[in-house]
């Protein structure tokens, strides 16, 4: 039930989160080949229920989908370009806990892009903890880049671009998705799957011929203990997948569960826990702007998923009656009247 969608994010995902900075710490341009291993696993876990071999043939074929290939391909490219530009940034000296928070100003960049791509309205109130999001991520940002030399602080600002570009895409990826699950149901599994499959070219065409051989001989458990013939990054690796399908499981379960305000509440929670764990077990430095920066990042995003949303027809700007006549925009100070 919910506990255990409750226990699998929070598990997996935090379990995720601490391989994740072990190995990018070690290998910085590793990203690509950590979300190729878990897209790879992801995908042989769910090829049992969408691939079947017909009788008298050797093909395999796959199952009737209930969404079509389409909308999965154009998830799996805006997905697929998420991942590499967050990735990349990892290898910019950007830190694991302003990775979190940079990530954490997805609410921001989805209203922006419901606003102009979709006409949607929102709540003044709305509007306010969007910005407080988007302060405290400017702060915490500032306050990261400060830490470094002058050098460092230029190869941070790419790392800041890349990441700001990466929150803008997975907004438009979020949209394509809404308006997806509305249309065809709420078919997670299939997407889970797809979404993996799909996107599996895409990543070897990415990954580095050298990340292979970087993990398997920088020192590792073998270094510590020479009876240990496994390297320690190879372990790290595995954990890194087995906790991220953990994690996927959790999240896309309790999407069928909850609401999309729920989901988005415990999903920023979670990404609090790692960060606060990401500092105290690897001891990342963190000074008062960045501490200022994350609290106003996770406040802000608690209350906007607290503020009840405008009506359907008040959230939409303009559209279309079933008549095709054109429907006028309802303003709230009309809206309140009715």
């Amino acid at each position: 039930g919910g506990c255990r969608c409750l226990g699998f994010i929070f598990g997996g995902c935090c379990s995720n989160v601490f391989a994740l900075e072990h190995l990018v710490r070690e290998v910085p341009k590793s990203g690509n080949l950590i979300t190729f291993a878990q897209f790879l696993f992801i995908t042989l876990i769910g090829l049992p229920s969408y691939v079947y071999v017909p009788a008298r043939s050797f093909l395999p074929r796959l199952r009737a989908r209930r969404v079509p290939l389409r909308r999965w391909a154009v998830m799996v490219g805006l997905y697929f370009l998420v991942s590499v530009l967050n990735n990349i940034a990892l290898g910019y000296r950007i830190s694991i806990p302003l990775h979190i928070v940079f990530r954490s100003s997805g609410l921001m960049a989805n209203m922006a892009c419901g606003y102009v791509v979709m006409g949607k309205r929102y709540p003044v109130k709305q509007v306010v903890a969007v910005l407080m999001v988007s302060v405290g991520v400017v702060v915490a940002t500032l306050a990261s880049v400060t830490q470094h030399d002058a050098e460092g602080a230029d190869e941070s600002l790419i790392g800041i671009a890349l990441l700001t570009m990466g929150v803008f895409l997975a907004a438009m990826l979020g949209l394509y998705q809404e308006t997806t699950y509305k249309k065809y149901g709420k078919h997670w599994q299939e997407g889970l799957f797809y979404n993996h499959a799909l996107a599996l070219p895409m990543f070897v065409r990415a990954l580095s011929r050298s990340q292979p051989v970087s993990l398997a001989t920088l020192p590792g458990v073998g270094a510590v203990c020479p009876d240990v013939s496994v390297p320690g990054l190879w372990v790290s690796l595995v954990a890194n997948i087995l906790s991220q399908l953990v994690c996927v499981s959790g999240v896309h379960r309790l999407t069928s569960m909850s609401s999309s305000l729920t989901l988005n509440v415990v999903l920023n929670l979670r990404k609090l826990v790692s960060l606060v764990l990401s500092v105290v077990l690897f001891k990342n430095t963190v000074n008062s702007g960045m501490i200022a920066g994350c609290a106003m990042v996770f406040v802000g995003t608690f209350a906007y998923s607290q503020i009840k949303p405008l009506p359907a027809h008040v959230q939409m700007g303009a559209g279309k009656s079933d008549s095709g006549s054109e429907v006028a925009v309802v303003n709230r100070r009309g809206a309140g009247k009715k």
